[in-house]
């Protein structure tokens, strides 16, 4: 088993059709809800300069993650990069002045993905 099926064995990165290095991301973790079991989906994408950006529809913030060594103090292991740092490096405001939700609603992907990677860069 690899580190990042240690990280959650549940993780699948499916590869978004038509937009380089973009990825929908699902993952599943124990619950107390009646099912047991509390799924979770998100967009990401790589942004080529060692920073990727994610956004969770269900939870929340664009989120920019940076990778880093495992000696870098703030590094946390991670399902894409080995390391990064960036989990405090959000912004909530920001998905609904992107208009996120209403590209998501639209199937409006290839914007969706091109907002995110503005981030990273």
């Amino acid at each position: 088993m690899s580190k990042k099926d240690k990280l959650n064995p549940s993780i699948k990165i499916i590869p978004f059709p038509e937009i380089e290095n973009a990825y929908i991301v699902i993952s599943a973790k124990i619950s107390d809800k009646p099912n047991g079991v509390e799924k979770n989906m998100s967009f990401f994408i790589d942004c080529g300069n060692g920073k990727a950006v994610e956004w969770e529809p269900n939870y929340g913030p664009i989120t920019v993650l940076h990778k880093c060594d495992k000696n870098d103090p703030q590094a946390q292991p991670h399902w894409y990069f080995d390391y990064c740092t960036g989990y405090r490096n959000w912004s909530q405001l920001a998905v609904k002045e992107e208009r996120l939700p209403e590209d998501f609603l639209y199937g409006d992907y290839k914007c969706l993905f091109n907002k995110l990677f503005q981030w990273g860069i």
